[in-house]
């Protein structure tokens, strides 16, 4: 049985009626009773509807944005010489976006490309691409030479690679 939203607020109002019988039964019920008893049990009902009247306004409240990314002005300095596959059927983001990440196991790094994602996509072979990490300094230790990773643009895996070499700080020069 698949929980859809009509079913979520069914659930909701009927725990919400069960709630107000509840209340109703220990108000009236006299102190050391059975029935008062099952009015606070009924209350008590309601209480996992409360945690998730709070998510749902909690999903809608608008989020801050994520702090950093890169500067608009900043150079193009990479970090990173890797070679990338897009996965079949990979569908890229607007024509003109560089920003992506680098997936590691369970870890994500942000990153962005020297081409435009839409561009390497349609060339629909493998490429050798340098890469720019936002922060380095975490990401350089796991992405060693020969690391492989999952690339995804915004939440959408679009293809894999792996480490074809590391540029050490301040290196200049393309390493094409």
């Amino acid at each position: 049985m698949k929980a859809t939203s009509a079913r979520r607020q069914l659930i909701v109002a009927i725990l919400l009626a069960l709630a107000v019988v509840g209340a109703a039964m220990r108000q009236l019920a006299p102190d050391p009773s059975l029935a008062r008893d099952v009015g606070t049990l009924l209350l008590v009902l309601w209480l996992p509807v409360i945690g998730n009247l709070i998510a749902f306004v909690a999903a809608r409240l608008p989020r801050r944005a994520a702090g950093g990314g890169f500067a608009p002005a900043a150079p193009f300095t990479p970090q990173l010489l890797v070679e990338l596959t897009a996965l079949a059927g990979a569908t890229g983001p607007a024509a003109d976006e560089v920003r992506c990440t680098l997936v590691v196991g369970n870890e994500g790094f942000t990153a962005r490309l020297a081409m435009p994602l839409a561009q390497w996509l349609a060339a629909h072979q493998p490429q050798r691409v340098e890469v720019e990490l936002l922060r380095p300094e975490v990401a350089l230790p796991r992405l060693v030479p020969d690391a492989g990773f999952t690339l995804l643009a915004g939440h959408t895996p679009v293809g894999a690679g792996r480490v074809l070499a590391v540029r050490p700080p301040g290196a200049e020069g393309s390493a094409k």
